[in-house]
Protein backbone atom coordinates (compact mmCIF):
# COMPACT_ATOMS: atom_id res chain seq x y z
CA UNK A 1 0.00 0.00 0.00
CA UNK A 2 1.04 3.34 -1.05
CA UNK A 3 1.99 6.24 1.42
CA UNK A 4 -0.82 8.17 -0.18
CA UNK A 5 -3.30 5.33 0.71
CA UNK A 6 -2.19 4.53 3.97
CA UNK A 7 -3.14 8.65 4.68
CA UNK A 8 -5.80 8.51 3.18
CA UNK A 9 -7.56 5.46 4.52
CA UNK A 10 -6.27 6.46 7.94
CA UNK A 11 -6.76 10.11 8.33
CA UNK A 12 -5.42 10.07 12.12
CA UNK A 13 -1.62 8.88 10.81
CA UNK A 14 -0.68 12.52 10.20
CA UNK A 15 -1.94 15.74 11.62
CA UNK A 16 -4.13 17.81 8.77
CA UNK A 17 -2.60 21.12 8.26
CA UNK A 18 -6.17 22.33 8.99
CA UNK A 19 -5.86 21.03 12.43
CA UNK A 20 -2.83 22.12 12.88
CA UNK A 21 -3.81 25.94 12.04
CA UNK A 22 -7.11 25.13 14.82
CA UNK A 23 -4.57 23.46 17.44
CA UNK A 24 -2.25 26.96 17.03
CA UNK A 25 -5.31 29.59 17.58
CA UNK A 26 -6.34 27.24 20.54
CA UNK A 27 -2.98 27.53 21.69
CA UNK A 28 -3.03 31.67 21.68
CA UNK A 29 -6.40 31.92 23.10
CA UNK A 30 -5.07 32.42 27.06
CA UNK A 31 -3.41 35.11 25.71
CA UNK A 32 -5.73 36.47 23.93
CA UNK A 33 -8.89 36.25 26.74
CA UNK A 34 -7.59 39.65 28.63
CA UNK A 35 -8.77 42.79 26.92
CA UNK A 36 -6.83 43.88 23.98
CA UNK A 37 -7.09 47.16 21.38
CA UNK A 38 -7.45 45.32 18.09
CA UNK A 39 -6.59 48.03 14.95
CA UNK A 40 -9.17 47.36 12.16
CA UNK A 41 -9.75 50.35 10.31
CA UNK A 42 -9.30 50.31 6.99
CA UNK A 43 -5.67 50.09 5.77
CA UNK A 44 -5.68 52.91 3.79
CA UNK A 45 -6.39 55.09 6.75
CA UNK A 46 -2.92 53.99 8.14
CA UNK A 47 -1.13 57.04 6.02
CA UNK A 48 -3.64 59.58 7.76
CA UNK A 49 -1.63 61.36 10.08
CA UNK A 50 -4.65 60.79 12.71
CA UNK A 51 -4.38 57.32 12.38
CA UNK A 52 -0.95 57.10 12.73
CA UNK A 53 -0.72 59.74 15.81
CA UNK A 54 0.14 58.86 19.04
CA UNK A 55 -2.60 60.17 20.91
CA UNK A 56 -4.78 57.02 20.92
CA UNK A 57 -3.89 53.77 23.07
CA UNK A 58 -1.19 51.43 21.07
CA UNK A 59 -2.50 48.59 19.52
CA UNK A 60 -1.20 45.04 20.92
CA UNK A 61 -3.12 42.47 18.33
CA UNK A 62 -4.09 43.33 15.01
CA UNK A 63 -6.45 40.63 13.66
CA UNK A 64 -7.75 41.08 10.16
CA UNK A 65 -10.09 38.17 8.48
CA UNK A 66 -10.43 38.30 4.59
CA UNK A 67 -11.90 36.73 1.91
CA UNK A 68 -10.78 36.22 -1.81
CA UNK A 69 -13.29 35.13 -4.64
CA UNK A 70 -12.47 34.96 -8.03
CA UNK A 71 -11.91 33.23 -11.22
CA UNK A 72 -9.46 31.86 -14.16
CA UNK A 73 -9.55 31.52 -17.73
CA UNK A 74 -6.65 29.56 -19.42
CA UNK A 75 -6.24 28.39 -23.01
CA UNK A 76 -4.23 25.37 -21.39
CA UNK A 77 -5.45 24.29 -18.42
CA UNK A 78 -3.71 20.78 -18.92
CA UNK A 79 -0.36 22.67 -19.56
CA UNK A 80 0.07 20.34 -22.86
CA UNK A 81 2.42 20.97 -25.50
CA UNK A 82 0.57 19.38 -28.26
CA UNK A 83 -3.05 19.25 -27.17
CA UNK A 84 -3.99 22.31 -25.01
CA UNK A 85 -7.16 22.45 -23.32
CA UNK A 86 -8.86 25.33 -22.07
CA UNK A 87 -10.23 25.69 -18.59
CA UNK A 88 -11.82 27.89 -16.50
CA UNK A 89 -10.92 27.78 -12.63
CA UNK A 90 -13.27 29.00 -9.12
CA UNK A 91 -11.82 29.69 -6.61
CA UNK A 92 -12.07 30.93 -3.01
CA UNK A 93 -10.01 31.77 -0.39
CA UNK A 94 -10.80 32.61 3.18
CA UNK A 95 -8.07 33.25 5.55
CA UNK A 96 -6.63 35.14 8.47
CA UNK A 97 -4.14 36.98 9.93
CA UNK A 98 -2.66 37.93 13.20
CA UNK A 99 0.05 40.25 14.59
CA UNK A 100 0.70 39.85 18.48
CA UNK A 101 3.18 42.90 20.80
CA UNK A 102 1.28 41.48 23.82
CA UNK A 103 3.76 41.29 27.12
CA UNK A 104 3.86 36.97 26.76
CA UNK A 105 3.37 36.87 23.27
CA UNK A 106 4.98 38.73 19.94
CA UNK A 107 4.89 37.37 16.51
CA UNK A 108 2.54 36.37 13.37
CA UNK A 109 0.45 34.57 11.88
CA UNK A 110 -1.00 34.39 8.77
CA UNK A 111 -3.87 31.15 7.33
CA UNK A 112 -5.34 30.74 4.14
CA UNK A 113 -7.39 27.92 3.00
CA UNK A 114 -7.53 28.02 -0.97
CA UNK A 115 -10.60 25.91 -2.88
CA UNK A 116 -10.11 26.05 -6.81
CA UNK A 117 -12.56 24.10 -8.55
CA UNK A 118 -11.84 23.05 -12.37
CA UNK A 119 -15.16 23.34 -14.81
CA UNK A 120 -13.66 21.52 -17.67
CA UNK A 121 -11.74 18.92 -14.51
CA UNK A 122 -8.38 19.06 -16.66
CA UNK A 123 -6.66 17.81 -13.67
CA UNK A 124 -8.79 17.93 -10.64
CA UNK A 125 -10.24 19.89 -8.07
CA UNK A 126 -7.74 21.13 -5.33
CA UNK A 127 -7.61 22.31 -1.63
CA UNK A 128 -4.54 24.16 -1.06
CA UNK A 129 -3.69 24.64 2.86
CA UNK A 130 -0.87 28.10 3.38
CA UNK A 131 0.27 28.78 6.53
CA UNK A 132 3.07 30.86 7.78
CA UNK A 133 3.50 31.47 11.86
CA UNK A 134 6.26 31.87 14.07
CA UNK A 135 5.60 32.82 17.69
CA UNK A 136 7.54 33.44 21.02
CA UNK A 137 5.89 32.91 24.31
CA UNK A 138 7.23 34.14 27.59
CA UNK A 139 6.26 31.36 29.99
CA UNK A 140 7.80 32.88 32.94
CA UNK A 141 8.80 36.72 33.36
CA UNK A 142 12.02 36.85 31.22
CA UNK A 143 12.99 33.56 31.83
CA UNK A 144 11.35 31.12 30.01
CA UNK A 145 10.23 31.27 26.65
CA UNK A 146 8.91 28.96 24.12
CA UNK A 147 9.55 29.41 20.14
CA UNK A 148 6.82 28.02 17.75
CA UNK A 149 7.08 28.18 14.26
CA UNK A 150 5.07 26.45 10.99
CA UNK A 151 4.83 26.60 7.34
CA UNK A 152 2.91 25.00 4.83
CA UNK A 153 2.76 25.20 1.74
CA UNK A 154 2.70 23.57 -2.02
CA UNK A 155 6.13 22.94 -3.26
CA UNK A 156 7.86 21.08 -6.45
CA UNK A 157 8.26 17.95 -6.64
CA UNK A 158 11.11 17.84 -8.88
CA UNK A 159 13.16 20.29 -10.10
CA UNK A 160 13.04 18.94 -13.61
CA UNK A 161 9.08 18.79 -13.76
CA UNK A 162 6.18 21.04 -14.60
CA UNK A 163 6.43 24.36 -13.66
CA UNK A 164 3.42 26.23 -13.50
CA UNK A 165 2.60 29.74 -12.22
CA UNK A 166 -0.74 30.05 -9.86
CA UNK A 167 -2.12 26.99 -9.43
CA UNK A 168 -1.16 23.24 -8.26
CA UNK A 169 -0.11 20.46 -10.85
CA UNK A 170 1.32 17.15 -10.62
CA UNK A 171 4.87 17.96 -9.70
CA UNK A 172 3.49 19.52 -6.77
CA UNK A 173 3.14 18.64 -3.05
CA UNK A 174 1.50 20.01 0.23
CA UNK A 175 4.65 19.96 2.59
CA UNK A 176 3.90 20.99 6.30
CA UNK A 177 6.94 22.27 8.52
CA UNK A 178 6.65 22.68 12.36
CA UNK A 179 8.68 23.21 14.95
CA UNK A 180 8.29 23.71 18.66
CA UNK A 181 11.71 25.17 20.83
CA UNK A 182 11.42 26.28 24.55
CA UNK A 183 13.88 27.63 25.88
CA UNK A 184 15.55 29.38 29.00
CA UNK A 185 18.06 31.85 29.58
CA UNK A 186 19.08 34.56 32.55
CA UNK A 187 22.43 35.75 33.77
CA UNK A 188 25.14 34.56 35.94
CA UNK A 189 26.79 36.39 38.62
CA UNK A 190 25.80 39.35 36.81
CA UNK A 191 28.14 39.08 34.00
CA UNK A 192 27.25 35.89 32.00
CA UNK A 193 24.32 35.68 29.78
CA UNK A 194 22.92 32.03 29.73
CA UNK A 195 20.32 30.05 27.35
CA UNK A 196 19.55 26.31 27.31
CA UNK A 197 17.36 25.13 24.85
CA UNK A 198 15.41 21.93 23.21
CA UNK A 199 13.94 21.71 20.05
CA UNK A 200 11.62 19.50 17.48
CA UNK A 201 10.69 20.05 14.58
CA UNK A 202 8.81 17.61 12.32
CA UNK A 203 8.35 18.54 8.67
CA UNK A 204 6.05 16.02 6.23
CA UNK A 205 4.93 16.29 2.75
CA UNK A 206 1.80 14.44 1.08
CA UNK A 207 4.20 12.63 -1.52
CA UNK A 208 5.52 9.26 -0.78
CA UNK A 209 8.30 9.60 -2.99
CA UNK A 210 10.24 12.07 -0.52
CA UNK A 211 11.04 11.70 2.72
CA UNK A 212 9.46 13.04 5.80
CA UNK A 213 12.05 14.19 7.93
CA UNK A 214 12.46 14.71 12.26
CA UNK A 215 14.74 17.16 13.40
CA UNK A 216 15.56 16.99 17.54
CA UNK A 217 18.18 19.41 18.69
CA UNK A 218 19.35 20.66 22.38
CA UNK A 219 22.28 23.55 22.96
CA UNK A 220 23.62 25.40 25.78
CA UNK A 221 25.27 28.98 25.21
CA UNK A 222 27.40 31.39 27.50
CA UNK A 223 27.89 34.77 26.80
CA UNK A 224 30.32 37.34 28.37
CA UNK A 225 28.59 40.55 28.63
CA UNK A 226 29.90 42.91 26.39
CA UNK A 227 28.29 46.24 28.02
CA UNK A 228 30.57 49.38 27.97
CA UNK A 229 33.35 46.41 27.12
CA UNK A 230 36.06 45.98 24.14
CA UNK A 231 36.53 42.09 24.94
CA UNK A 232 34.31 39.76 25.51
CA UNK A 233 34.32 35.32 24.84
CA UNK A 234 31.53 32.77 24.53
CA UNK A 235 31.11 29.00 24.70
CA UNK A 236 28.56 27.02 22.32
CA UNK A 237 27.60 23.10 23.11
CA UNK A 238 25.28 21.76 20.04
CA UNK A 239 23.84 18.03 19.33
CA UNK A 240 21.40 17.47 16.54
CA UNK A 241 20.02 14.14 15.75
CA UNK A 242 17.82 14.39 11.82
CA UNK A 243 15.66 11.36 10.82
CA UNK A 244 14.56 10.88 7.20
CA UNK A 245 12.06 8.42 6.54
CA UNK A 246 13.32 7.09 3.09
CA UNK A 247 16.94 7.60 4.45
CA UNK A 248 19.24 6.87 7.71
CA UNK A 249 19.29 8.74 10.61
CA UNK A 250 21.99 11.32 11.45
CA UNK A 251 23.45 13.01 14.72
CA UNK A 252 26.13 16.06 14.93
CA UNK A 253 27.87 16.86 17.94
CA UNK A 254 29.56 20.56 18.61
CA UNK A 255 31.76 22.50 20.31
CA UNK A 256 32.42 25.95 19.63
CA UNK A 257 33.91 29.02 21.72
CA UNK A 258 34.55 32.51 20.57
CA UNK A 259 36.46 35.96 21.58
CA UNK A 260 35.24 39.19 21.14
CA UNK A 261 36.64 42.42 19.97
CA UNK A 262 34.42 45.52 19.87
CA UNK A 263 36.30 48.43 19.21
CA UNK A 264 33.68 50.56 18.83
CA UNK A 265 29.41 50.11 20.18
CA UNK A 266 28.82 49.86 16.09
CA UNK A 267 31.41 47.28 14.93
CA UNK A 268 32.34 43.60 17.05
CA UNK A 269 34.51 41.06 15.85
CA UNK A 270 34.95 37.60 16.33
CA UNK A 271 37.09 34.80 16.18
CA UNK A 272 35.83 31.27 16.65
CA UNK A 273 37.41 27.36 17.41
CA UNK A 274 36.43 24.29 17.76
CA UNK A 275 35.24 20.82 17.16
CA UNK A 276 32.32 18.72 15.50
CA UNK A 277 31.48 14.89 15.26
CA UNK A 278 29.05 13.61 13.19
CA UNK A 279 28.10 10.89 10.50
CA UNK A 280 26.99 12.88 7.54
CA UNK A 281 29.62 12.52 5.34
CA UNK A 282 30.23 8.54 6.31
CA UNK A 283 28.41 5.59 7.94
CA UNK A 284 30.76 5.83 11.12
CA UNK A 285 31.08 9.03 12.88
CA UNK A 286 34.52 11.60 12.09
CA UNK A 287 35.69 13.84 13.95
CA UNK A 288 36.73 17.46 12.47
CA UNK A 289 38.05 20.94 13.77
CA UNK A 290 36.35 23.98 13.01
CA UNK A 291 37.86 27.71 12.87
CA UNK A 292 36.05 30.83 12.04
CA UNK A 293 35.70 34.52 11.97
CA UNK A 294 33.23 37.20 11.91
CA UNK A 295 32.24 40.84 11.79
CA UNK A 296 28.92 42.30 12.97
CA UNK A 297 29.32 46.20 11.01
CA UNK A 298 25.97 48.49 12.68
CA UNK A 299 27.04 52.38 11.54
CA UNK A 300 23.93 53.37 11.55
CA UNK A 301 20.45 52.54 11.98
CA UNK A 302 19.65 52.23 8.35
CA UNK A 303 23.06 50.13 7.00
CA UNK A 304 24.16 47.12 8.67
CA UNK A 305 26.88 44.20 7.30
CA UNK A 306 27.33 41.20 9.16
CA UNK A 307 29.89 38.29 7.27
CA UNK A 308 31.72 35.22 8.98
CA UNK A 309 33.40 32.28 7.31
CA UNK A 310 34.09 28.96 8.78
CA UNK A 311 35.99 26.16 8.24
CA UNK A 312 33.32 22.99 8.54
CA UNK A 313 33.33 19.33 7.81
CA UNK A 314 32.18 20.24 4.21
CA UNK A 315 34.39 22.76 3.40
CA UNK A 316 34.45 26.38 3.78
CA UNK A 317 30.91 28.19 5.06
CA UNK A 318 29.97 31.62 5.30
CA UNK A 319 27.22 34.09 5.52
CA UNK A 320 26.76 37.73 4.33
CA UNK A 321 24.37 39.85 4.28
CA UNK A 322 24.00 43.59 3.49
CA UNK A 323 21.31 46.08 4.10
CA UNK A 324 20.91 49.79 3.48
CA UNK A 325 18.01 52.07 3.61
CA UNK A 326 17.00 55.31 2.17
CA UNK A 327 14.13 57.97 2.92
CA UNK A 328 12.15 55.99 0.02
CA UNK A 329 14.64 52.59 -1.02
CA UNK A 330 16.17 49.48 0.76
CA UNK A 331 18.69 47.56 -0.60
CA UNK A 332 19.17 43.74 0.84
CA UNK A 333 22.10 41.64 -0.46
CA UNK A 334 22.57 37.96 0.96
CA UNK A 335 25.32 34.74 0.39
CA UNK A 336 25.35 31.54 2.04
CA UNK A 337 26.94 28.40 1.59
CA UNK A 338 26.39 25.71 4.49
CA UNK A 339 24.68 22.75 4.88
CA UNK A 340 20.88 22.01 5.30
CA UNK A 341 20.01 19.37 7.33
CA UNK A 342 16.11 19.55 6.77
CA UNK A 343 15.79 19.81 2.99
CA UNK A 344 11.68 20.29 3.52
CA UNK A 345 12.11 23.65 5.71
CA UNK A 346 11.35 26.51 3.09
CA UNK A 347 13.50 28.48 5.17
CA UNK A 348 11.76 30.12 7.81
CA UNK A 349 7.91 31.34 8.28
CA UNK A 350 7.38 34.90 6.33
CA UNK A 351 4.70 36.99 5.16
CA UNK A 352 6.43 37.80 1.74
CA UNK A 353 9.54 38.55 0.13
CA UNK A 354 8.28 42.05 -0.64
CA UNK A 355 6.57 42.07 2.71
CA UNK A 356 9.86 41.92 4.27
CA UNK A 357 11.93 44.37 2.46
CA UNK A 358 8.94 47.30 3.15
CA UNK A 359 8.51 45.69 6.72
CA UNK A 360 12.53 46.81 6.99
CA UNK A 361 11.91 50.09 5.32
CA UNK A 362 9.75 51.23 7.59
CA UNK A 363 11.33 50.15 10.74
CA UNK A 364 12.60 53.68 11.43
CA UNK A 365 9.27 55.58 10.96
CA UNK A 366 7.33 52.73 12.77
CA UNK A 367 9.14 50.32 15.02
CA UNK A 368 5.77 49.09 16.71
CA UNK A 369 5.14 45.82 14.96
CA UNK A 370 1.63 46.05 15.03
CA UNK A 371 1.20 49.49 13.48
CA UNK A 372 4.14 48.33 10.87
CA UNK A 373 2.20 45.75 9.92
CA UNK A 374 -0.63 47.53 9.42
CA UNK A 375 1.16 50.31 7.54
CA UNK A 376 2.86 47.71 5.22
CA UNK A 377 -0.31 45.90 4.59
CA UNK A 378 -1.61 49.73 3.54
CA UNK A 379 1.24 50.24 1.13
CA UNK A 380 0.37 46.73 -0.67
CA UNK A 381 -2.80 47.61 -1.23
CA UNK A 382 -2.01 51.11 -2.41
CA UNK A 383 0.75 50.40 -4.07
CA UNK A 384 -0.73 47.59 -5.96
CA UNK A 385 2.21 44.98 -5.53
CA UNK A 386 2.36 40.99 -4.26
CA UNK A 387 3.28 40.27 -0.84
CA UNK A 388 5.77 37.86 -2.49
CA UNK A 389 7.55 38.36 -5.41
CA UNK A 390 8.20 35.32 -7.98
CA UNK A 391 11.16 33.82 -6.27
CA UNK A 392 12.86 30.26 -6.80
CA UNK A 393 10.32 27.46 -6.65
CA UNK A 394 12.41 24.82 -3.90
CA UNK A 395 12.10 21.36 -4.43
CA UNK A 396 11.96 18.40 -2.20
CA UNK A 397 15.09 15.76 -1.52
CA UNK A 398 15.72 13.29 1.02
CA UNK A 399 19.13 13.52 2.35
CA UNK A 400 21.09 16.79 3.90
CA UNK A 401 22.27 18.88 1.13
CA UNK A 402 24.85 21.41 0.82
CA UNK A 403 23.61 24.55 -0.40
CA UNK A 404 24.75 27.87 -2.09
CA UNK A 405 22.40 30.89 -1.92
CA UNK A 406 22.23 34.58 -3.19
CA UNK A 407 19.95 37.07 -2.91
CA UNK A 408 19.57 40.71 -4.31
CA UNK A 409 16.39 42.55 -3.24
CA UNK A 410 15.48 46.30 -3.84
CA UNK A 411 12.38 47.98 -3.33
CA UNK A 412 11.78 51.41 -4.00
CA UNK A 413 8.24 53.23 -2.97
CA UNK A 414 7.65 56.58 -4.45
CA UNK A 415 4.04 58.79 -3.60
CA UNK A 416 2.80 57.00 -6.79
CA UNK A 417 4.77 54.59 -7.97
CA UNK A 418 6.38 50.99 -6.56
CA UNK A 419 9.44 49.13 -8.18
CA UNK A 420 10.69 45.56 -6.45
CA UNK A 421 13.56 43.83 -7.75
CA UNK A 422 14.86 40.23 -6.55
CA UNK A 423 17.18 38.02 -7.81
CA UNK A 424 18.21 34.86 -6.76
CA UNK A 425 20.65 32.27 -7.63
CA UNK A 426 21.20 28.15 -5.82
CA UNK A 427 23.83 25.77 -6.09
CA UNK A 428 23.00 22.15 -4.29
CA UNK A 429 24.27 18.79 -3.79
CA UNK A 430 23.71 15.97 -2.00
CA UNK A 431 25.84 15.41 1.39
CA UNK A 432 27.30 12.32 2.26
CA UNK A 433 27.61 8.68 0.85
CA UNK A 434 25.37 8.02 -2.68
CA UNK A 435 22.50 6.36 -2.50
CA UNK A 436 19.39 5.63 -4.29
CA UNK A 437 16.79 7.85 -2.52
CA UNK A 438 14.22 8.78 -5.75
CA UNK A 439 15.14 12.26 -5.46
CA UNK A 440 16.99 14.70 -8.04
CA UNK A 441 20.42 13.89 -6.88
CA UNK A 442 20.28 10.45 -8.11
CA UNK A 443 20.20 11.65 -12.02
CA UNK A 444 22.30 14.98 -11.31
CA UNK A 445 25.00 15.60 -8.98
CA UNK A 446 24.62 19.24 -8.52
CA UNK A 447 21.20 21.50 -9.48
CA UNK A 448 21.59 24.86 -10.17
CA UNK A 449 18.60 27.57 -9.93
CA UNK A 450 18.24 30.99 -11.34
CA UNK A 451 15.62 33.57 -10.75
CA UNK A 452 14.62 36.68 -11.55
CA UNK A 453 11.41 39.15 -11.03
CA UNK A 454 10.45 42.73 -11.69
CA UNK A 455 7.56 44.22 -10.34
CA UNK A 456 6.22 47.40 -11.04
CA UNK A 457 3.23 49.62 -9.81
CA UNK A 458 1.60 53.21 -10.28
CA UNK A 459 -1.51 54.45 -9.58
CA UNK A 460 -3.69 55.70 -11.67
CA UNK A 461 -6.09 57.77 -9.65
CA UNK A 462 -6.43 57.23 -5.73
CA UNK A 463 -8.53 54.43 -5.91
CA UNK A 464 -6.83 52.64 -8.71
CA UNK A 465 -3.71 50.73 -9.41
CA UNK A 466 -1.75 49.64 -12.68
CA UNK A 467 0.70 46.85 -11.82
CA UNK A 468 3.00 45.24 -14.45
CA UNK A 469 5.55 42.38 -13.82
CA UNK A 470 8.27 39.91 -15.37
CA UNK A 471 9.77 36.97 -14.19
CA UNK A 472 11.65 33.88 -14.78
CA UNK A 473 12.79 30.42 -13.32
CA UNK A 474 15.93 28.36 -14.56
CA UNK A 475 16.72 24.96 -12.98
CA UNK A 476 20.22 23.07 -14.26
CA UNK A 477 21.61 20.07 -13.79
CA UNK A 478 24.90 18.41 -14.08
CA UNK A 479 24.05 16.25 -17.01
CA UNK A 480 23.12 17.81 -19.97
CA UNK A 481 19.96 18.38 -21.44
CA UNK A 482 18.65 18.47 -17.70
CA UNK A 483 17.17 21.74 -17.51
CA UNK A 484 13.69 23.79 -17.39
CA UNK A 485 12.96 27.68 -17.77
CA UNK A 486 9.67 29.42 -16.83
CA UNK A 487 9.07 32.85 -17.71
CA UNK A 488 5.88 34.68 -17.31
CA UNK A 489 4.74 38.10 -18.09
CA UNK A 490 1.59 39.74 -16.34
CA UNK A 491 -0.35 43.26 -15.86
CA UNK A 492 -3.68 44.16 -14.52
CA UNK A 493 -4.97 46.56 -12.34
CA UNK A 494 -6.59 47.00 -8.68
CA UNK A 495 -9.26 49.32 -8.03
CA UNK A 496 -10.71 49.81 -4.13
CA UNK A 497 -14.27 49.00 -5.05
CA UNK A 498 -15.72 49.53 -1.11
CA UNK A 499 -13.87 50.92 2.00
CA UNK A 500 -12.55 47.07 2.98
CA UNK A 501 -12.90 45.96 -0.36
CA UNK A 502 -10.65 45.63 -3.30
CA UNK A 503 -10.96 44.02 -6.91
CA UNK A 504 -8.59 42.56 -9.12
CA UNK A 505 -8.07 41.85 -13.01
CA UNK A 506 -4.85 40.15 -14.34
CA UNK A 507 -3.61 39.19 -17.27
CA UNK A 508 -0.95 36.42 -17.53
CA UNK A 509 1.31 34.88 -20.44
CA UNK A 510 3.42 32.06 -19.73
CA UNK A 511 5.95 30.43 -21.68
CA UNK A 512 7.59 27.11 -20.39
CA UNK A 513 10.70 25.45 -21.95
CA UNK A 514 12.08 21.32 -21.39
CA UNK A 515 12.84 19.35 -23.62
CA UNK A 516 9.69 17.12 -24.37
CA UNK A 517 7.20 18.80 -22.46
CA UNK A 518 7.08 22.85 -23.26
CA UNK A 519 3.82 24.21 -23.26
CA UNK A 520 2.34 27.98 -23.62
CA UNK A 521 -0.34 29.52 -21.78
CA UNK A 522 -2.42 32.54 -21.45
CA UNK A 523 -4.64 32.96 -18.77
CA UNK A 524 -6.93 36.06 -17.64
CA UNK A 525 -8.16 36.28 -13.95
CA UNK A 526 -10.47 38.48 -11.63
CA UNK A 527 -10.87 38.28 -7.89
CA UNK A 528 -12.77 40.42 -5.20
CA UNK A 529 -11.21 40.61 -1.72
CA UNK A 530 -12.67 41.96 1.41
CA UNK A 531 -10.99 42.20 4.56
CA UNK A 532 -13.29 42.19 7.50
Amino acid sequence: MTREARLKNNPKHLPTPRAVAMACLAALSPVLVTPVWAQLVDPSEMRDETAMGEGGPRPSVWIEPRISTGVLITNNGNLSATSPQSEQILEVTPGVRAVFNRPRAKGFFDYSLSTQYRLQNTSGDALRHLLNTAMTFEAVDDRVFVDVSGVVADESISAFGTLAPGYSNANTSRTSSFRVSPYLRGVLAGAVNYELRVGMEKASTATGSRSDVTVQDASARLRSDMTGRMLGWSLDAQTVSTEYTLGRRTRSDQVLGGLNYAPSSLLMLTAQAGVESNDVLSASRENYSITGLSLDWRPSNRTRLVAGVQKRYFGTGYNVLFEHRTARTVWRFSDTRDAVNNPLDPGGATLGTVYSLLDSLYTAQEPDPVRRAQLVQAELLRLGLPADANSINNFLSSSATLVRSQQLSLALVGVRNGVTFTLLRGNSRRLGPSANLGDDFDVSESIRQRSWSVNYSHRLTPLTTFAAGVGRQTNEGSVAGLSNTLTTFTVGATTRLAARTSGTVQLQRSIYDQVGAPYREVAISANITHRF
